[in-house]
C-alpha cells in the first residue's frame, strides 16, 4: 500500500514538472518573439545596425536566435528590397540575408540553382552574407516539397535544408 502511494505520488511529481516545463518553455518562445523598439536594444547593437539601415528603413526588432546565438533580428526595408540582419547582443553582425533577383547573381551560381530547379519552381531568392562569406540561396518547390539550396558564388552547392510546413 506505502509502495503504490509513493508511486502515485512521484508520477503526479513527473507531470507537474512536465507542465511546468512545457509553459516555461511557452513562455521563453513567446518573450524571445516579442516585437521591440530601438529603445529596447543595447547601444553596441543600435551603434551597428546604424551602420546598415536607418531608422525609417527598420520595419521590425526582434529577440531571436540565429544558430543558437542570442540576437537581435533588424527586418528592414531598402529602396524596396527586403532584408533580414542578425546581430549579437555585445554588437557583432552575424549575418545578412537581402532579397535579391536570380538574374542579378552570379551566373555560376544563377546557372546551379536553374539546373536544380529543373522540374520545378522557384519561389524565392536572396544574397547571404555570414561569417564573412557570401552565398546566394533559393527556395525551391518540386514534387510538393519546398528546399532551400544555398550555392556559393563559384556556382558550388554548399548546403541543401528542406523546409517543413
Amino acid at each position: 500500500m506505502k509502495l503504490r502511494q509513493i508511486i502515485l505520488s512521484a508520477a503526479a511529481l513527473l507531470i507537474a514538472a512536465g507542465i511546468a516545463g512545457q509553459a516555461a518553455a511557452q513562455e521563453k518562445k513567446e518573450e524571445k518573439d516579442q516585437i521591440l523598439k530601438m529603445s529596447q536594444v543595447p547601444q553596441k547593437v543600435q551603434q551597428t545596425i546604424n551602420t546598415y539601415a536607418t531608422a525609417n528603413e527598420i520595419k521590425k526588432i526582434t529577440l531571436g536566435d540565429a544558430d543558437g546565438t542570442p540576437a537581435y533580428e533588424f527586418e528592414i526595408e531598402k529602396a524596396g528590397r527586403k532584408s533580414e540582419v542578425s546581430i549579437t547582443r555585445d554588437g557583432k553582425m552575424l549575418s545578412t540575408e537581402e532579397d535579391m533577383p536570380l538574374s542579378e547573381f552570379p551566373e555560376a551560381a544563377r546557372k546551379t540553382i536553374n539546373s536544380q530547379a529543373t522540374g520545378g519552381k522557384i519561389l524565392s531568392t536572396k544574397k547571404v552574407l555570414e561569417d564573412g562569406k557570401t552565398s546566394f540561396a533559393a527556395v525551391i518547390e518540386k514534387g510538393g516539397k519546398q528546399r532551400e539550396i544555398t550555392v556559393a558564388a563559384d556556382g558550388k552547392v554548399v548546403d541543401t535544408e528542406i523546409i517543413k510546413h
